[in-house]
């Protein structure tokens, strides 16, 4: 753009004033969003949606919690301080066949515990609040 008198010249300052503002503008909102990505809650969040939309990764998840779940809910079921070698190899054992038949099941599992969940937390009906 070629500016040859005084009128054109503040017509492109005017112009390049408001071009700098807009870039102003567009550049602190990009910061904010940068600013708010890098927080600790925000990158720990990313990082999980990554995790579980990474295909395989959730049945290994699953079958993991699964795991440790069952172990720990059979620690509690079984007798708990023994002194006997023979009971605590014992209880290993159980501990071990219960975890593994709770991942080999996952699938049951999972379904088990979606229907429970729906169960307890589903709206009651018209039909259910007619009656109370």
């Amino acid at each position: 753009m070629k500016i040859n008198n005084k009128t054109e010249l503040d017509a492109a300052i005017i112009e390049l004033e408001k071009n700098k503002q807009f870039q102003e503008a567009l550049l602190i909102e990009q910061y904010k969003t940068t600013r708010d990505s890098l927080t600790p809650v925000n990158i720990i969040k990313d990082s999980f949606k990554k995790i579980s939309q990474a295909p395989g990764i959730q049945g290994a998840i699953l079958k993991t919690v699964a795991g440790v779940g069952i172990a720990v809910l059979s620690n509690r079921l079984l007798p708990g301080k023994t002194s006997s070698i023979l009971k605590k190899v014992l209880g290993g054992v159980a501990e071990f066949a219960v975890a593994k038949s709770a991942i080999s099941n996952t699938d049951k599992i999972k379904a088990y515990g979606i229907s429970i969940y729906r169960n307890l937390f589903r709206k009651r009906s018209n039909h259910e609040e007619t009656k109370s």
